[in-house]
């Protein structure tokens, strides 16, 4: 939210987006984004992921290692050509690096709430960035996928903490 402290926010998205090469299901894949701190959140996020040292995960300093195999190197390749697609932005990231191993690059990508591929779990390091105006608005994308999600919300206003357990909990209860 707009009230959000942004560099405990930066980091914490950057470890839970990048720290196990988006192949858990606890990632964070989805980022609703206030407008009002939109441009300058997604500024520090970028140069935060400027920072991210990929390679071997048990050499200290490695945030980000290796996808698990082929396969899921081949679908954060087809999964960024659908992005583009749906008229998606790469604003980081992208590529599939040219090393020995299975190693691509996290990737941050803006792109709108109606967008389809916001619906799948792809297991790789993309994160989705999207502008939302309301807390209301987050909770209403954030509930409208098939998948049971974690999710988190940073913000300083307790009423908005309340709103986001409530609205998750009688969501659940009512499927």
């Amino acid at each position: 939210m707009n009230d959000a402290n942004l560099e405990l926010a930066v980091r914490s998205i950057l470890f839970a987006s990048v720290g196990t090469a988006g192949q858990r299901c606890t990632t964070c894949r989805r980022l609703y984004l206030h407008e009002d701190i939109y441009d300058t959140f997604l500024q520090r996020l970028v140069a935060a992921y400027e920072q991210v040292k990929i390679g071997d995960p048990l050499e200290d300093g490695t945030l980000c290692g290796p996808l698990h195999n082929k396969a899921a190197v081949q679908i954060f390749r087809s999964g960024i050509e659908r992005i583009k697609a749906e008229g998606g932005t790469i604003v980081r990231g992208g590529n599939v690096i040219d090393r020995p191993g299975n190693f691509v690059e996290p990737t941050i990508v803006t792109i709108a709430p109606s967008a389809e591929i916001l619906r799948e779990e792809l297991f790789v390091p993309i994160l989705y960035v999207v502008k939302i105006q309301s807390l209301e608005q987050a909770i209403g994308y954030n509930n409208d996928v098939p998948q049971g999600l974690s999710s988190s919300l940073f913000t300083q206003n307790h009423a908005n903490v309340f709103k986001w357990t409530g609205y998750a909990t009688h969501h659940a209860s009512h499927d």
